[in-house]
């Protein structure tokens, strides 16, 4: 479980997180929403630990990440796996070596042990005969598997995935989103998913938290999620014209 309480920052006059206060569950996908420069960003890396907010705080089972020591980050960070929006694989490397990277980093593994265990992941998202190719021979939708392959290498209890949709076509998206609820669900992760994508809100948002002007304004889910009094929401959501007819009609 993630907590996250009264979190706070900005840069220079430009208040990015105000005062936000929420808890991430595992076995569901915790999202953060909003539009692009709503601060999603910046929350996703200040509870990684990337960015050290102003004031507030951001506890992993009870441990405050801000005040680890350096040691008791580097542990800690051998339980967080990243989806990155541009998957960030290493072109130099083959596939399998992108999986394997985490675990050069963080394992004293052999070399059989790490390639086994690689060789899992990526069977586990379906791309397990990739391992010899490179990322520029894979398609958009094979990368981000790749990039969650080397996210769960580690089985990690805590999941930030940062727009995992963007650049993918619908059908990808809804298969994407599939394979992290799946995976969340499987290994018991604490995931959490910043998107604007209101496919992905609707196909798996257990739960949502809205981000407008550096302020939570919302939360709840994808079933509460159109019966909201919030006018910034609501105008977050009529953007989809899907959406928009699905709310014109409750």
């Amino acid at each position: 479980m993630i907590k996250v309480e009264h979190l706070t920052k900005s840069f220079g006059t430009l208040k990015v997180l105000d005062d936000i206060s929420i808890d991430y569950r595992p076995g569901i996908c915790n999202m953060v929403i909003g539009a692009s420069g709503s601060g999603k960003t910046v929350f996703l890396k200040t509870l990684i630990g990337l960015i050290a907010p102003d004031a507030g705080s951001v506890s992993f089972n009870g441990q405050d990440i801000m005040s680890m020591s350096f040691e008791e980050k580097k542990r800690m960070r051998q339980h967080i796996g990243v989806l990155f929006q541009s998957s960030a694989l290493f072109d130099f490397a083959t596939v399998l070596e992108n999986v394997m990277f985490p675990m050069d980093f963080f394992t004293d593994w052999s070399r059989a042990e790490k390639k086994e265990r690689a060789e899992y992941c990526l069977e586990r998202v379906n791309v397990r005969d990739a391992g010899s190719k490179y990322p520029s021979e894979l398609s958009g939708g094979m990368q981000k598997r790749v990039g969650i392959a080397r996210a769960i290498a580690l089985e990690p209890k805590y999941l930030f995935c940062d727009e995992p949709n963007s650049g993918l076509d619908p059908y990808t998206s809804i298969l994407i989103d599939q394979l992290v609820s799946e995976l969340t669900k499987e290994y018991g992760m604490t995931t959490v998913i910043n998107t604007h994508d209101m496919n992905s809100i609707l196909e798996i948002g257990d739960n949502i938290g809205f981000l407008y002007g550096g302020k939570m304004l919302w939360k709840g889910d994808r079933h509460t999620i159109f019966h909201t009094d919030c006018e910034e929401l609501r105008r977050f959501v009529c953007a989809n014209s899907l959406a928009r007819n699905i709310m014109e009609q409750r």
